[in-house]
This record gives structure tokens, sequence and C-alpha cells, in this order.
């Protein structure tokens, strides 16, 4: 291809009210001069967030996403899109100026087939900065590579992603009849690989994810990512990667030794507490981040996400499978604007990124 290749931004919403003006900021500040087009799947918002859209000007266009979720999203901007590359976008995030050119700079260089850069998540609350710093810990999300990668390599799945827009077509676009609660990327990357496709993360692929900011949402959260890898089990008969089955196990061994006479029923859990309260102890040296909020986060992650896969488990073999989806509600509040002064530094638990810039 001899030409810059021409990309289509896609971005799912549902009541997004309280990011989505500045994430279409971060998208419209984009240096690469063939964006051809921004196309917001707004699955039905209720907050303002088609107001913010319609709005917004530029190459931004609003399309409607009547199956809701972000996976159906995706399917509906692939099928309106027109550039040769797709660039998938989440409303919690913000992109360096030249996040799309990046992208595409890796995909042509690697001729991978989905490219993406790490996960940096970033709080704008009290407990969001908790959040932050646990999702950025080992012991909070397990060892994916697209959390912490400081170099080029090889993964398993990558925060959002970069196609050829031929490869989703060809892959079927993602799987919105069972992926319904989360976790979509990582099913359609598993499908990828198992035809032999690669998914390479690149560091120099900047953006700042904002995480869920309190404890209600975050358990949601998880407990959907659980319930999405149990649907991804009944679907391939496989998993991703063994990551789901360490909370899957704190959950089961802790409902076996309940319910055994012979064995103490607190020792797990008892076990698990104390190893949360060592690593929310190092996790609140970092400026903003309150140990006990650490600890309160990641008790959630690894409960929640746990439940999440039993309950999903619990779906395949009672045979009620995954095909509905709870309508999120709109909050009615618009969250503090989460933008800093150029060149301000960005570390695990910070408050705010930097605002997103041209060039590299």
């Amino acid at each position: 291809m001899t030409a810059a290749p021409t990309v289509s931004i896609i971005l799912p919403t549902l009541n997004e009210r309280g990011f989505i003006r500045d994430c279409l900021d971060s998208l419209l500040a984009q240096d690469y001069a063939s964006v051809a087009e921004i196309l917001v799947a707004d699955g039905g918002s209720d907050d303002g967030t088609r107001e913010i859209v319609a709005r917004a000007g530029g190459n931004v266009r609003l399309v409607d996403n009547p199956g809701v979720s972000a996976a159906a999203g995706m399917n509906t901007g692939l099928a309106c899109a027109t550039g040769d590359v797709v660039v998938r976008a989440d409303a919690h995030t913000l992109y360096a100026g030249d996040y799309v050119r990046r992208c595409v700079a890796v995909l042509l260089e690697t001729g991978a087939d989905n490219v993406g850069g790490p996960m940096r998540p970033v709080g704008t609350s009290n407990f969001g900065r908790a959040v932050a710093a646990v999702t950025s810990s080992p012991f909070g999300v397990g060892p994916g590579r697209f959390h912490y990668a400081d170099r080029r390599q090889d993964v398993d799945t990558v925060y959002l992603g970069c196609w050829y827009r031929a490869t989703l077509e060809a892959l079927g676009g993602y799987d919105e009849s069972r992926l319904q609660w989360a976790a979509e990327d990582q099913e359609l990357n598993f499908r990828l690989r198992r035809r032999r496709g690669r998914v390479v993360v690149d560091p120099t692929i900047r953006s700042w994810y904002f995480p869920r900011g309190d404890p209600a949402a975050l358990a949601r959260q998880y407990f959907n990512y659980g319930m999405a890898k149990a649907s991804t089990l009944a679907k391939h008969r496989s998993l991703p990667s063994w990551r789901p089955l360490a909370p899957a196990g704190l959950v089961a061994v802790t409902a076996l030794a309940a319910a055994s006479r012979g064995l103490p029923r607190l020792v797990v859990p008892a076990a698990h507490a104390g190893a949360c309260a060592a690593v929310a102890a190092r996790l609140a040296k970092d400026p903003g981040v309150a140990f006990h909020r650490a600890w309160g986060a990641l008790a959630i992650c690894h409960w929640s996400y746990g439940l999440g896969v039993w309950s999903g488990l619990g779906r395949i073999l009672t045979g009620r499978g995954f095909d509905q989806q709870p309508r999120r509600r709109a909050t009615g509040r618009r969250s503090p604007r989460p933008l800093a002064p150029p060149g301000a530094s960005i570390r695990r638990g910070a408050t705010r990124p930097p605002r997103a810039q041209g060039g590299s």
C-alpha cells in the first residue's frame, strides 16, 4: 500500500455524558491526516450523550446501535466504516495526539493482524485512584502483558485495537450474541489467534483509561468479566488464558470449606484478606491511594470476578444462555474534567493524564 491507509474510528457509547466530550476532543486532535470518520455507535443514551456527539462537529458521525452492547456497536460501526483501517475507541479513555498514527505505523511495521497499546488506568476520584493502582498490579489483575508492556511484543490481547477493516470482516466482526456482558475484545482476539493471527502490543501507542469510580460499579464490571469468560468457554470449549481460574478457584475453595465440617471455614478468605492487605500497603505508598480503598478494590475485583465465572457456568449448566444484557441507567452526573496541562506526568494511581497532544 503506497498511500497512507484511511482510518475509521469506531466508538460505542451508552450514557457517557461524563466522559464523551473529552474523549472526542482527543480523537479530533489526532495528527494523522487520513482519519476518514469518527463513528459514534450509540445504544440509546438518555443522559445527553447523543446531544454532545451531535454538536461535536468535524468528521464525527452519530449512528444508532439498536443492539446496545459494545460488541453490537462495533459491528454497527464496521458496517458503516469506509476506512481501510479500523481503530476501536472507548469513551472512558483519552488518546495521545499521535495515537492513530502510531497504531497505523505499528500495524504496517509488524504485519500483525491487531495492534494496540498498554492499558494505562488513571483515577478521577478517591476510589478511582485506588482502582487505578490495583489494576496496575499483577496481584490485582493477573500477569496479562497488555497491562504492563514496556516493549513491543506479541500478546494474547490488547486494550482496544487496530485492524485492517478486511481482517475484522473476515472474522465475522464481534460476537454480539453471547458476549453481552464484557470482554468482547478478548474473545475476538481469541478467535483471531486461533486462525494463526498475531496480536501485538506497543507502548508507543498511548492512551489513558478512567476506571470505575465507586465500589458498586467496580463489582458489576468484574462480575461481568467473569460471566464473559464463562461465555467464551461455552462457545469455544476453552479459555483464552488460565487467569480466570485464580478468582474462580478462590470462590470454589471457600465454598467447599464452608460446606465441609472437616475444613476450617475461614482459612482461605483470611489468607486472601491478608495477601490483599500486604499488597494494599505497598500500593498505598503512591500519593492519593488510601490503604483501605486499595484493599477494598482488590477484594472486590477478585471476589466479583470469581462469582461471575461461577454464575456463568451455572447459566451453561442450566441452559439459560448469555443473550440478555441489563441496560445501564443514566447517572445524571458529569464527572470531573479529567485533563491536566501538557507535560503532566502519569504515575500509577495518579489523578489526571496529560492533555492529548500531537507528535511522538
